[in-house]
């Protein structure tokens, strides 16, 4: 609901409540007034008509000039009617208003009729009062009957009717809604024409420029109309937070772009440190093999050699063609990974069978290996080649770290509860080992490629970065931990679905 409609509403229900309490005060005062009149005018006739019946009833007894007397002051105005009580509250005389109901059609008897003078007769003192009826109330009046020695000989009733009484009042309750009415509608327009030109357009414009700071338009200002209102103070307070907003936009606009230029340039520079590293690692690694060549190469270049020397100096240098041969192709394979051929893959005979591919070096350095996979193992989606690669990977990494005796954990369970459907979210392998461990600062380059920390020709630093591609091809993640001197974790977490998840290339 809008402001102008709750403070109209408002005023109006005020009003409409104030002037019903002062229109019912004022019906109240009205009514009390007419009473009092009606009273006063009672109270003289009264006195009147007492002295009269003194004479013709309480003296005289005479009860046909009684009846006359009662019959013509009945038919005067708006008289109801007279009834003459003796001193035993027994009716004698009743004016002919109240009994010949033919003559006043209009005229109901019964409230005059039903007033009792035994308390007038008995303490000899006036009484008076007003009865409702449906047509119009009756004023009465009670007075004792009192004869020439002052004893009370009887009493009589006169009853008037307030003719035009319920149609004053009916007229005053009219005037006052008629007026509540008028000065409610006045009141509405004039409210509403202030409020609209006062507030409502003022803060339709606040409105509209809040919108527009929303879109990014911050140069419109609010037009300041007045100098002492609130309004007024607000348009000015909201230009102002305008103009240090739209300052502290361009600041940060200026700030995103000198960001932007810095990472930037700190991308580039990753890049160039990548290549170097690259470019590093790969002369290291070929290198080596490389020297190795061209010294068993000069070695038989220097005399004529015995074909034995010549065949184990060829097998030499074969030997290290092929090491340098394997490098490239791992350089290959993790630039340029294949697609991962999705099928559903059973875990338990996977990790066996790289168990049983690396049996030989198990037993050569005398490791235990405590394989724990759970039976309720869901198959999952995966390519069996490449995530054999992944075990085999991370199996070899952790014999070549262990010292002989050394221990090897693999755990494979549910990770976590269960989707709504009913469904594992994921599947966790762990390969944990008691070997030296992994430094802190070295922990956060284990997946970089060509780093390793293993002597040279124990390992190219590509077997990690590999596994992690694979991992990551196959909506996953490969996560590393370690204690040195105690233990190295690395987690696999495979997402456990029926169908396979769309391959993701790394780029090369």
């Amino acid at each position: 609901m809008r402001l102008g409609t709750k403070l109209i509403l408002s005023l109006v229900a005020t009003l409409v409540v104030t002037m019903s309490i002062h229109g019912y005060w004022s019906i109240q005062q009205d009514r009390e007034n007419m009473v009092r009149e009606m009273r006063v005018g009672m109270t003289g006739l009264s006195r009147s008509i007492q002295a009269a019946l003194g004479y013709m009833y309480g003296e005289e007894r005479d009860l046909r000039a009684t009846q006359q007397f009662i019959d013509s002051i009945g038919r005067a105005g708006n008289i109801h009617g007279v009834v003459v009580y003796d001193k035993f509250a027994k009716p004698v005389v009743v004016s002919r208003s109240l009994t010949d109901t033919a003559s006043y059609p209009g005229l109901d008897p019964a409230p005059v009729l039903s007033i009792d003078p035994k308390a007038v007769l008995a303490q000899g003192q006036s009484i008076d009062g007003y009865l409702e009826s449906a047509a119009h109330p009756v004023y009465y009046r009670i007075e004792p009957i009192l004869d020439s020695e002052n004893r009370i000989a009887g009493a009589f009733v006169l009853g008037r009717r307030g003719l035009g009484y319920n149609t004053t009042l009916a007229a005053r309750r009219d005037r006052i809604i008629f007026t509540t009415s008028i000065l409610g509608a006045l009141l509405a327009a004039l409210i509403l024409f202030l409020v609209e030109r006062n507030f409502s357009r003022p803060i339709g414009r606040l409105i509209e420029r809040i919108r527009a700071i929303g879109e990014g338009s911050w140069d419109k200002r609010l037009p300041v109309e007045g100098a002492n209102n609130e309004i007024a103070s607000l348009a000015s307070e909201f230009n102002q937070m305008s103009e240090r907003l739209q300052d502290l936009y361009a600041k940060l606009v200026q700030e995103q772009r000198e960001r932007l230029n810095l990472e930037r340039n700190l991308r580039q520079s990753d890049k160039l440190a990548s290549v170097g590293q690259l470019a590093a690692g790969l002369a290291h690694e070929i290198g080596t093999p490389l020297n190795i060549i061209g010294g068993r190469a000069e070695f038989l270049l220097r005399r004529p050699r015995r074909r034995e020397e010549i065949a184990d100096n060829l097998q030499i240098i074969r030997s290290q063609i092929d090491r340098i041969a394997g490098i490239v192709r791992q350089l290959l394979e993790f630039s340029r990974r294949r697609e991962p051929a999705f099928r559903d893959v059973e875990l338990r005979p996977l990790i066996e069978k790289v168990n049983g591919l690396l049996a030989h070096q198990i037993a050569e350095k005398k490791v235990s290996v405590d394989c724990r996979i759970d039976d309720a193992l869901p198959p999952v989606a995966a390519d069996p080649a490449q995530l054999e690669q992944v075990f085999l990977n991370l199996f070899l990494n952790s014999l070549q770290a262990l010292a002989p005796g050394g221990r090897i954990a693999i755990r494979a369970a549910l990770d976590g509860g269960a989707e709504p459907g009913g469904e594992p979210r994921h599947l966790r392998v762990e390969f944990e080992d008691n070997g030296a461990g992994i430094a802190a600062e070295h922990i956060g380059q284990v997946f970089d490629p060509f780093f390793t920390t293993k002597d040279v020709g124990e390992g190219t630093g590509l077997g990690l970065s590999v596994s992690y591609g694979i991992v990551k091809d196959h909506g996953g993640e490969i996560r590393v931990e370690s204690d040195p001197g105690r233990l190295t974790r690395f987690t696999i977490v495979l997402p456990a679905q029926s169908r396979a998840p769309q391959p993701r290339m790394a780029a090369s």
